[in-house]
This record gives C-alpha cells, sequence and structure tokens, in this order.
C-alpha cells in the first residue's frame, strides 16, 4: 500500500505529466504548468482538451472525481489535482485547503435550466 505522501506525489505528478504532454503535442508552451495555472486563461486549454486530459487520468488514476462535483468548478491544475486527491482518499476533504466543498463554492453559480420557452419569459 502506498504511503499518503507517495500516493498524493503519484495524483500530482500524473496530472502535471499529462498536461505538459497534451501541450506539448500541440505545440503550446509547456513551462507554465503550475497549481496555479488556469487550465483555459493560463493554458490555453479548449474544452476538448480537458476532456481528453480527464478521460485519460480517469484511466490511469483509475478515478472519476466528477461523479461527485461538477467538472466547471475545475478551474486551475491545482483544483483538478485536488479533486483526484479528495477522490481517492477522502479522508482528505476534511482538510479545508482540499475540500471539494472548497472547489465547488468556487465555482460560478449554475445555470437556469434550458426547458420550457423562452418566449414565456419575453415581454409581449
Amino acid at each position: 500500500m502506498l504511503a499518503k505522501n507517495d500516493a498524493e506525489n503519484r495524483v500530482t505528478n500524473t496530472v502535471l505529466d499529462t498536461i505538459t504532454d497534451l501541450l506539448q503535442e500541440q505545440g503550446l508552451d509547456s513551462g507554465g504548468v503550475e497549481e496555479s495555472a488556469k487550465l483555459v486563461d493560463t493554458l490555453g486549454l479548449k474544452s476538448m482538451d480537458i476532456a481528453q486530459i480527464v478521460l485519460f487520468l480517469e484511466d490511469e488514476l483509475d478515478a472519476d472525481p466528477f461523479q461527485e462535483i461538477p467538472i466547471t468548478s475545475v478551474r486551475t491544475v491545482g483544483d483538478l489535482i485536488n479533486a483526484y486527491r479528495v477522490t481517492l482518499n477522502p479522508g482528505l476533504a476534511a482538510d479545508p485547503e482540499l475540500s471539494l466543498n472548497k472547489v465547488a463554492s468556487d465555482a460560478p453559480p449554475p445555470l437556469p435550466p434550458s426547458g420550457g420557452s423562452r418566449r414565456a419569459n419575453r415581454r409581449r
């Protein structure tokens, strides 16, 4: 069994390596891959890139944190790392710095439901 720090280091290294590899494949600057880097704004990733990263990480780490939290709450590399850390070690959720609730609370409010008619909301 891996020690807690070994498991956390594995998650961190796997996420960082996966993002770095994808950026290099696309010919993008991979030098700024730090936990504080924003996936879209700093690294320039598109939603399909993030989906590809998540699919690879799900296979590599044998975990899917996005059954519990919305993917839209993940903004930075650190958010992504923490989502996997907490999923693989639920005891970390008690740590306020790694809490999924903290990640989720930083997310923008959900969009209103897209059902029904938009015309009903318009003035006549």
